[in-house]
């Protein structure tokens, strides 16, 4: 007889009862986490576009157009070479390019500081037409044209020369060859500047 509680016969080893079977624990792998992407390229530095869509581009051109309109007429009052006018013209493109660089900090290229320029220049044409048509008007009082003329010649002018240049701003073609004339130096000598501006900037 074998005993109550024999699990196996003692003879041949054979099992008295079924015995539950006992599974291996199983331990769960945490998920993997996916490989971080790589991070997306910083996109190239682009230098600014210059144009009227450009509003810090615009208020330094109208500064400078503006600054280059009253120093070419202080200029015009002082006994120096009618030349001397040109350089101010030039210098105020450099000096838009200068005034925008420092508020940016970003450089331009040549092409862009001579748009900068040339719009420097278009704000001081406005000026010089307004200035024009203002004098072609005053001019039409005779007591003006008298104080006009006596001005041309305490500037050295002759007679005749100074009515020849009355005449100018008195006549519909002499206005209109004097824009002309003005718009072709205001267009060409700031957007110049500018190029030599962004030029010798752009080595800093």
């Amino acid at each position: 007889m074998l005993p109550e509680d024999a699990r196996f016969c003692h003879k041949c080893g054979k099992p008295q009862r079924e015995e539950p079977l006992i599974e291996p624990e199983t331990h769960e792998e945490p998920p993997v986490a996916p490989p971080l992407a790589a991070p997306a390229p910083l996109p190239a530095f682009e230098r600014p576009q210059i144009g009227f869509h450009n509003g810090l581009a615009v208020r330094v051109a109208l500064i400078a157009g503006m600054l280059a309109f009253f120093c070419s007429v202080i200029a015009g009052q002082l006994p120096l070479p009618q030349e001397f006018a040109f350089v101010w013209l030039a210098a105020s493109g450099f000096f838009a390019v200068y005034l925008y660089r420092k508020r940016t900090g970003q450089k331009l290229t040549v092409a862009n500081g001579a748009r900068l320029g040339w719009i420097c220049g278009l704000f001081g044409f406005i000026v010089v037409m307004l200035a024009l048509a203002a004098t072609a008007f005053l001019l039409s009082d005779p007591a003006l044209v008298d104080a006009m003329r006596e001005q041309l010649r305490t500037r050295g002018l002759s007679e005749a020369t100074a009515d020849q240049m009355i005449q100018v701003f008195r006549s519909p073609s002499g206005v209109a060859a004097a824009l002309g004339v003005s718009f072709v130096l205001f267009s060409a000598l700031p957007a110049f500047g500018g190029a030599i501006g962004a030029k010798l900037l752009d080595r800093d």
